[in-house]
This record gives structure tokens, sequence and C-alpha cells, in this order.
């Protein structure tokens, strides 16, 4: 089974043949991205950043966690996210207003400046780590991907 994060039918699967025991709980977290297509004096080939905090945390205090991407690929383009855990108790959050408030930082829209968005997309991830990985296989099949955790 490769359902994705939380299938059904995995989640089924997992229940029925108790492929959870003796695992911890499993996180999720919600990914933004975008590929922008940028000006060749903006770009940079290999540039890689990664951060963790503002916008989503405000304090050390705060229960919410996630972090952003920003990766400048092959032929001018910028691919940049955001990822939010989905266990935040703030009812009135919205991921994708922080991914456009963070896009907003003078030090990441100097990444996209004079580009344009060509593609963009959100999926749900796994982020429970290594010891909330369920069974992998049970009788006559096999969990992979995002269905293994």
């Amino acid at each position: 089974f490769a359902e994705g994060c939380r299938g059904s039918c995995s989640e089924e699967i997992i229940n029925k043949y108790n492929l959870r025991s003796g695992k911890d709980i499993q996180s999720y977290g919600l990914g933004i991205k975008e590929v922008w297509q940028v000006p060749d004096h903006i770009h940079k080939k290999g540039l890689v950043q990664h951060t963790i905090g503002w916008p989503l945390q405000n304090s050390i205090f705060d229960d919410v966690y996630g972090g952003s991407f920003l990766y400048h690929g092959d032929n001018n383009t910028v691919m940049l996210g955001l990822v939010i855990g989905l266990d935040y108790s703030n009812p009135y959050i919205n991921p994708y207003k922080e991914f456009q408030r963070w896009k907003k930082h003078p030090e990441i829209s100097k990444h996209i400046e004079g580009g344009e968005c060509i593609a963009y997309g959100a999926r749900c991830i796994n982020e429970g780590g290594y010891h909330a990985i369920p069974k992998l296989s049970f009788p006559g099949g096999l969990l992979v991907g995002c269905s293994a955790g």
C-alpha cells in the first residue's frame, strides 16, 4: 500500500494487524511549496536555506512548530516552501497566509523579486520520526512510502 500519509486503507490495515504496537504516535505536517522562475541576476544556483521559528513561532513556548526551505535550482528556478505541524491549538492559524507572510520578509522576497510563480502545491507529510514508523509488513502486503510513515 502506497496511498500517502494517513491513507484510509493503510490506517485500516495498521489497526487490523496492530502494526503500531510499541511505536510512538505519528504526527503530521502540511507542506506548501511554490516554484518560481527568476531573472538571471537573482538566481544563485545551488543556494540552500532552511529556517525554523518565524512566522510560526513568536517565542520558544509557542505550540506551533515548523520551518521553511528555499532552494535555487536549475534553469533559474527557486523552490520555496513552508511546513507547519498540524497539532497546533490555535483554530485561527492559516498555513497559506503564514506562507505568504514569510515570503514577504526581505531576506526571502529578494530571492523571487521580478520572478513569476510557475508551479505550486501542498501535501500532508509524516512528522513522527523513526520511532513512529509502524511495522511495515503484514500478511500478503507491505506499507511503503508515506503510508509507512
